[in-house]
């Protein structure tokens, strides 16, 4: 079976490392404390019950500042917001929304290149395991997570890692 061509967004993530990073960060049994540079009292999101305690999009919003992006503000009804990453004439927006009840994040990527979008907007999800699947490795389960959010220090280790990625995808985009 041939897997199909990736999109060219897709390609350049494939040399970063995503698709790896991606799964990495959907997994909630991490010790992310060992991963983050910073140190969280209130660490642990996991309540009595055993979901998460939901954090504010204030909160995903300072930690992708914090991990170097520009963050504006989407539709407050739907806990949205863009995070922007920009290597001269290339800017990488990324439109994150969360999900009601978690700390779920569904990111979806577009390219501007002097500014003219770069094909259609891509979910973050979808090209990690169109990566996965070009390089011939099996499909997880599930084989579209999104990272939900259970302690700061996984929120502040993946927002840093999606910042670095989308870095990486404007640096890279040109050649």
């Amino acid at each position: 079976m041939t897997s199909p061509a990736l999109s060219p967004l897709a390609r350049v993530l494939a040399c970063t490392g995503f698709a790896e990073d991606w799964y990495r960060w959907c997994d909630a049994k991490r010790d992310w404390a060992a991963e983050a540079t910073g140190t969280y009292e209130d660490d642990s999101l996991l309540t009595a019950s055993g979901g998460f305690a939901a954090l504010t999009v204030g909160e995903f919003m300072r930690a992708y500042r914090a991990a170097g992006a520009k963050v504006s503000r989407g539709s407050t009804g739907r806990r949205s917001f863009t995070v922007e990453v920009a290597e001269g004439p290339t800017v990488c927006g990324l439109a994150v929304r969360l999900g009601r009840g978690l700390n779920s994040q569904e990111c979806r990527l577009a390219v501007l290149a002097d500014g003219e979008r770069q094909g259609e907007p891509e979910m973050l999800h979808a090209l990690a395991l169109a990566i996965r699947r070009s390089q011939g490795e099996p499909d997880p389960n599930p084989p579209y997570p999104r990272p939900i959010i259970g302690s700061r220090s996984q929120l502040e280790v993946v927002s840093r890692g999606i910042v670095d990625a989308l870095g990486q995808v404007a640096r890279g985009w040109a050649s």
